[in-house]
């Protein structure tokens, strides 16, 4: 709720009539505002997932909290949540829905080797309410997958440095399991942007180092510059690099609420960043033009820290830090107000100063302090000789940010500032075990009890995570519930090990992190809203005629294929506009849905009726470039253990040649359905269903285009016909087992007559009408085609030596082969549903001493994204322990019904003597 705070008279701010006329406008906004804030909420997404990073074929466990931003309370309007997994390339790799209940949802995300290749990766999530508030207002969370049998490597940086255009590159590559990669064949690039200024291939030594020391051409100065180390095209480094005389710290001073007006004194916040990305203790002084000391500073956590000392006019202020190159300062104004914020850990009130140069004196201005989007101070203020002193008491803000704007007459924000507040009110976790160490495959019981900040019993939902922390790092201090709706959902940035602000920050750290990354606030909220909440999954569409014009009280049907085996069927009925719904769909089990939905008569035949469909447009990825991060270039000790264990476990596997080694069999795609003529569907290329559902829209020649390796317009030797041509083979198209050149009959139009004629064809089809396309180019695929469908003549004339032929085998949805005629008023459509997650399985064991076949080394021990905990008394959660002989962590977090959240680190000791 709103409140006002009445001491702002009190304390020196102007509270006439006349001046809240003067601002009545910019008051009637702030309240509607707070209205549309307090009624229609934004909402706040976190996920628990169970591991910073998987191994290939792992699968991801995912428990969402759903909650209002304003109260942080659960939210029921919104069931369905979104669920991205983006590349390092910035490219959607896979998108799924999960079904929200009492905001809350569960999710898992098998990480197939074939879609999830050894890399870093964003897990992004959000509502489509969301989609209101800019995407800024996503979860989004990195993470990585390893791949222990990957032929990838890593690489320690011993040297790499810029001199004018002279690089030098001195580089030691080990594989996952760190043995030197020997004697390798490798590519290196470097870059400015997207354009290559050098490329070259070296081979490593017997010790995999590596050592380049060349020129650069055409490079200008002062450009950033990565450097890209592959292997066959596929990158697996990138490292930046900056020129000597040139600083690899990136440090920079932000004036305290967005002004730095001279002859008052002036708070900057600061921060410095390595070439990572990542916070770096830096310290230093800061001058005048005459190389006079004017003030020191050092970071108080992660790069961070505050300076303050008096500008001057006209002056010019450099800092000069004991890392990297000097940094000049915002130049001071002569003119403008000023905002500080003090927010003493041991003070019970937040103390606001208001100021303004002698300029302005006299002049009205408009504060407003506000938490979650919600006002609950606000006043006139008139800038006087004195600065306007006011205290805002604590116990009236929530914890979490807390901003102070300052409005100028034409509601123009001039001023910001934001604090955290944090009254440590955290819902109090404790789990009992009924062991203080446990043996390997022995038996957890663990009981999980929940209180309040007054040590009263309560309840609510939680999830928990048991790992292996042999296998997996776990920081303690990383983003959780808590932090990330209490703090990081509300700055700019990733904040670095956002818990040490909630437990004993140093003295300082909190303001800084405030003061430099503090920028984002709540915008105006529309009057009206473009995305709507999602209360469950349902399907809309148009039915109209030829003239488009709609048809009302028509039946239309669904017909649905989900994964392999499932089956849905659904009808509705227009209404007068010729709108149609679907809902109340059943639980799917399965992201694999095809559907088919049709306009029917009254004898169920299908007719001459056009079906649109609204297909949901998803918001596309607009983050930065490639992260740095070391991890991908160095693996820490767990990492390298994880990875060691893994090849233990399969040298263990096949000893006394009881078990034979994992075989890795490549054998071609198979298409559904597909008329190719090679034994097990042999081709040179497969493209299959899944890529073509990636642009499901396309026409088949985009994605010939685009998919085919080879695939170009071209004229074979000694002939003057265009055709499509792969390579230097011509293309012949196959559909369904039909020969597409067989209905052609030259119709004299020059070179473009037969493209012109496929085109017919490949235009019409789109890549939702079709299961695969197969290629067939060398004589090992291609000649079964050769005999079955060319003329004695063009087998005559063709083959290895001479112009060969490409064989597009293309099977469509209806199998009905080449013919142009589209089933009349259907609609092929490949929806993106709410899935249920799978369930976990842990194994139990009899007794410690029973033996297993196989090694059970799972990194994730036991994860449970649903345990309820009641008032009445504590939750018992049982499993067992695996086969690893180190420690795990337990990660407990979760949220009560009216904004309660709490978090639990406990260790799990386990002692096999």
């Amino acid at each position: 709720m709103k409140k006002w705070c009445t001491v702002l008279f009190l304390l020196g701010l102007l509270n006439s009539l006349q001046s809240h006329a003067q601002f009545t406008k910019l008051i009637s906004r702030l309240e509607q505002n707070t209205t549309t804030n307090l009624n229609t909420p934004r909402e706040k997404l976190f996920i628990h997932y169970d591991r910073p990073f998987y191994k290939v074929k792992d699968t991801m466990w995912m428990k969402g909290y759903l909650l209002s931003a304003s109260e942080n309370s659960i939210t029921d309007s919104t069931g369905i949540a979104y669920i991205e997994i983006i590349n390092a390339a910035n490219e959607v790799v896979k998108r799924t829905a999960a079904p929200c209940y009492w905001g809350r949802f569960q999710s898992s995300i098998v990480l197939k080797e074939d879609d999830f290749p050894q890399g870093s990766y964003l897990l992004r999530a959000y509502t489509n309410w969301m989609r209101n508030f800019g995407d800024s207002t996503f979860f989004e969370s990195r993470f990585t997958i390893i791949n222990p049998v990957s032929g990838d490597w890593n690489a320690r940086i011993e040297q790499l440095s810029l001199t004018g255009n002279r690089i030098i590159i001195d580089a030691s590559l080990t594989a996952n399991n760190l043995q030197p990669i020997a004697r390798k064949k490798i590519g290196i690039r470097v870059r400015s942007k997207s354009h290559a200024l050098l490329k070259l291939q070296a081979i490593t030594d017997a010790e995999g180092n590596l050592f380049i020391d060349t020129l650069l051409k055409n490079y200008a100065s002062g450009k950033s510059l990565s450097v890209e180390i592959s292997d066959k095209e596929d990158l697996k480094l990138q490292v930046p690099v900056s020129a000597a005389g040139q600083s690899a710290i990136d440090l920079q001073f932000l004036p305290e609420g967005g002004s730095f007006i001279a002859g008052k004194q002036r708070l900057l916040g600061f921060k410095a960043l390595n070439s990572y990305g990542k916070g770096i203790d830096i310290k230093g002084v800061i001058k005048n033009g005459q190389g006079q000391e004017v003030a020191r500073f050092a970071s108080v956590h992660k790069g961070m820290g505050a300076v303050a000392f008096i500008p001057q006019a006209g002056e010019t202020y450099t800092a000069y830090p004991d890392k990297g190159q000097p940094v000049k300062l915002p130049e001071a104004t002569t003119s403008g107000t000023a905002l500080h914020v003090v927010n003493d850990e041991s003070d019970d009130s937040v103390r606001i100063s208001i100021d303004g140069t002698p300029d302005l004196s006299g002049k009205r201005f408009f504060f407003a302090a506000a938490s979650k989007g919600i006002i609950f101070a606000e006043g006139p203020v008139r800038i006087a000789v004195k600065e306007h002193n006011l205290g805002i008491a604590k116990k009236v803000l929530p914890s979490g940010i807390a901003t102070f704007t300052l409005y100028d007459s034409l509601m123009r924000p001039v001023n910001e500032r934001s604090v955290f507040i944090w009254h440590k009110d955290p819902l109090q976790l404790s789990l009992v075990s009924n062991k203080e160490t446990y043996r390997k495959k022995d038996s957890v019981s663990l009981r999980l009890t929940v209180k309040d900040i007054h040590n009263k019993n309560n309840g609510g939902s939680f999830s928990i995570a048991v790992i292996d922390t042999s296998q997996v790092s776990v920081n303690k201090l990383s983003e959780n519930l808590l932090t990330y709706m209490l703090l990081s959902a509300d700055l700019k940035g990733v904040v670095e090990d956002p818990y040490y602000y909630f437990q004993d920050p140093a003295p300082g750290a909190a303001d800084a992190l405030l003061l430099t990354q503090g920028w984002v606030h709540y915008e105006w909220q529309p009057a009206n809203f473009k995305y709507s909440r999602e209360a469950a999954y349902t399907i809309t569409g148009k039915a109209t005629n030829i003239f488009n014009k709609p048809f009302s009280n028509t039946k239309v049907t669904l017909f649905g294929k989900v994964g392999k085996e499932g089956l849905l069927a659904m009808d509705t009925t227009t209404d007068k506009n010729g709108i149609f719904t679907f809902t109340h769909f059943p639980y799917f089990a399965n992201d694999s849905v095809s559907l088919a939905i049709a306009a029917v008569n009254k004898k169920g035949k299908a007719f001459n009726v056009g079906v649109e469909l609204n297909e949901p447009k998803f918001p596309p990825y607009t983050g930065g470039g490639t992260l740095f991060d070391r991890q991908n270039i160095l693996l820490d000790t767990a990492t390298a253990q994880f990875v060691n264990k893994q090849t233990a476990m399969r040298k263990l596997i096949k000893k006394n040649g009881e078990y034979l080694d994992e075989v890795v069999v490549k054998t071609n795609a198979l298409i559904p359905g597909s008329k190719n003529l090679n034994k097990n569907g042999g081709a040179d290329q497969v493209i299959n269903e899944k890529i073509l559902q990636q642009t499901p829209k396309a026409t088949l020649l985009d994605v010939l285009n685009k998919q085919v390796k080879g695939f170009r317009i071209g004229s074979p030797p000694k002939r003057t016909a265009l055709m499509y041509m792969v390579y230097t083979n011509i293309a012949r198209f196959i559909i369904d087992g039909v020969d597409l050149h067989f209905f052609y009959h030259s119709s004299g139009m020059g070179p473009n007559d037969y493209i012109l004629f496929l085109d017919t064809y490949l235009k019409y089809f789109s890549a939702e009408d079709i299961k695969g396309i197969e290629i067939m180019n060398n004589p090992r695929f291609n000649s079964s085609y050769r005999s079955h469908f060319l003329s004695i003549q063009e087998q005559m004339n063709s083959g290895p030596v001479q112009t060969d032929y490409s064989f597009i085998e293309i099977t469509t949805q209806s199998g009905s082969g080449p013919f142009i005629r589209k089933t009349p008023g259907m609609y092929l459509y490949r929806p993106v549903v709410p899935v249920l997650a799978k369930q976990f399985y842990s194994p139990r064991y009899a007794s410690p001493d029973v033996k297993t076949a196989f090694p059970d080394l799972r990194t994730t021990v036991y994860w449970n994204p649903e345990v309820i905990v009641s008032r009445n008394g504590a939750t018992p959660i049982s499993f067992h322990t695996s086969e690893s002989n180190s420690n795990y962590m337990i990660l407990v977090q979760g949220i009560n019904l009216v904004g309660g959240m709490g978090v639990l680190y406990q260790p799990l000791i386990i002692n096999e003597k």
